[in-house]
């Protein structure tokens, strides 16, 4: 079963004294990487966040937003604010200019939200598992609709490997009933013989559906068999010169070309 690494969710928690509200989005990546937003992640709080997220998740660029509306959860950078007032004085007397002080708290440091304390803890966990399980559920939804693009590329690549089996047994059969001589007829068949690499290129499709249908996470490993099949398509194109052979071949081409475009979008 293929599955998506783009999702979104949100979470929500609420009790008497705080208001927590979660955003989770999640997007391609090779590794799994976790960006937060909004809030301090730090020492034991970020270890159960992260941890729980990678678990789930297991591979993909996770952006975690948290909201967190309590009392004295916000931090006032009070020497900081103290520092710039200082100098805001000092310019307004020296310059004689009127500064617009509303400036100062759109600062990035000058108020930021306090460590999670303990009692907050697992009430951001449970949000966050909220907006985790919708995650998965997207990224199973989306899986689906990837899956259905893969059969359909399959099922255009298996015609044209038929169509270059069709062409080239024809092609065979006019060359062994040409009046050519035995010896270079011979090594002409070897040469242009492509029936291993029609065989194989089948083969790993037939892998390629097994993959889909398994359980196990399978991107890495579709990605590995569409380069066979690249190598593969291409050793048929360097065999022929025919017309009609490369035009399928290119197709096949295009195809695993389509389904490699596919699996970066899947775990």
């Amino acid at each position: 079963m293929l599955i998506s690494m783009t999702g979104f969710g949100v979470g929500h928690y609420e009790d008497s004294s705080v208001v927590i509200d979660v955003e989770l989005k999640s997007f391609n990546s090779r590794y799994f990487e976790l960006n937060t937003r909004s809030f301090d992640l730090s020492g034991e709080s970020e270890y159960k966040i992260r941890t729980f997220l990678k678990n789930k998740l297991k591979r993909g660029s996770v952006n975690l937003n948290v909201k967190i509306d309590s009392k004295d959860q916000l931090k006032l950078n009070k020497h900081k604010l103290e520092s710039i007032l200082k100098s805001y004085k000092e310019i307004e007397k020296d310059y004689k200019l009127d500064l617009n002080y509303s400036h100062l708290l759109k600062n990035n440091d000058m108020m930021s939200f306090r460590t999670l304390p303990k009692s907050l803890d697992n009430k951001v966990l449970k949000a966050v598992k909220i907006a985790t399980k919708q995650v998965l559920d997207m990224r199973e939804k989306e899986g689906k609709s990837i899956e259905k693009e893969f059969v359909k590329y399959i099922t255009i690549a298996k015609k044209d490997l038929d169509r270059i089996d069709s062409i080239y047994q024809k092609l065979i059969n006019k060359k062994i009933n040409s009046k050519a001589k035995n010896e270079s007829k011979i090594e002409e068949l070897e040469k242009l013989d492509v029936t291993e690499e029609i065989d194989r290129t089948k083969s790993h499709f037939n892998q390629i559906m097994l993959s889909v249908k398994s359980k196990d996470l399978s991107g890495k490993k579709i990605n590995f068999i569409l380069q066979e099949i690249n190598r593969e398509s291409n050793t048929i194109l360097s065999k022929f010169l025919d017309k009609k052979i490369a035009k399928h071949a290119i197709s096949l081409k295009m195809q695993a070309e389509k389904l490699r475009d596919q699996v970066s979008n899947i775990l």
